[in-house]
């Protein structure tokens, strides 16, 4: 059996715990938007570091993916077609919020910068150690004056992800997979084989679990403001 027809439980595993926690962060949201809680989500604190967190587990899992599915040549076919659904449902995802949120609509968010980090971290997929060296050197630049700037709007945007830093996260799931980390073997227990199963069927999940959520608290809301007025 080849590489790249194998499922190796720890990515899956990843991708599953950071899909968990993506709805338990946007079910927060949307109960924030309908005031249902009083959420500070643009100031450090656990809900402005939980997204960024989201955001590391996704970005680690591209560069492992990466690899895992094309171990020495591109398979053009497969490798477009996932780019192509990648760039579709970013594209989608800056035209809703921009109707829905036009104050914070999406213009660069996760998905936008898993398209271009794809692009740019597929000639390294098999120079484990170069992919390390330019990580270290973006996240010690980031640090510094010297950062990589990347364009930002002026709006506060609901998910703002640039390209510098986060590739480096990316970059550094490349060398994870050469060092065989995710190779890795556990317990197969009842749990984490059902975060394992959201982890294997991520990209959906992440393209429709707000539009359910989000209409979920919409209707409740609708509902119980009707039942107030009688």
């Amino acid at each position: 059996m080849s590489e790249n027809s194998k499922r190796f439980h720890l990515i899956d595993l990843i991708r599953g715990i950071a899909v968990i926690l993506m709805i338990i962060f946007h079910f927060t949201y949307d109960l924030d938007i309908f005031g249902y809680v009083d959420v500070e989500f643009f100031r450090p604190g656990f809900w402005y570091y939980l997204p960024r967190l989201i955001v590391t587990l996704f970005m680690f899992s591209v560069g492992v993916s990466i690899c895992m599915a094309h171990p020495g040549k591109i398979h053009m076919r497969s490798y477009n077609i996932r780019l192509a659904k990648i760039g579709i449902a970013a594209l989608i995802i800056s035209i809703s919020t921009y109707f829905m949120f036009p104050k914070n609509w999406i213009y660069f968010g996760t998905l936008h910068c898993i398209f271009f980090a794809t692009i740019l971290i597929t000639p390294l997929r098999n120079r484990p150690w170069l992919s390390a060296t330019l990580a270290v050197i973006i996240l010690i630049l980031e640090q510094t004056k010297y950062a990589i700037p990347f364009p930002q709007m002026d709006h506060a945007s609901l998910d703002y992800i640039a390209i510098f830093p986060w590739v480096a996260v990316s970059l550094l799931g490349i060398t994870f997979f050469h060092l065989g980390l995710h190779r890795i073997n556990y317990p197969q227990l009842y749990p984490l084989r059902k975060i394992q199963f959201l982890g294997k069927h991520s990209f959906l999940i992440y393209v429709t679990h707000q539009v359910i959520l989000y209409s979920i608290v919409y209707v409740v809301y609708q509902f119980t403001k009707w039942i107030s007025q009688l």
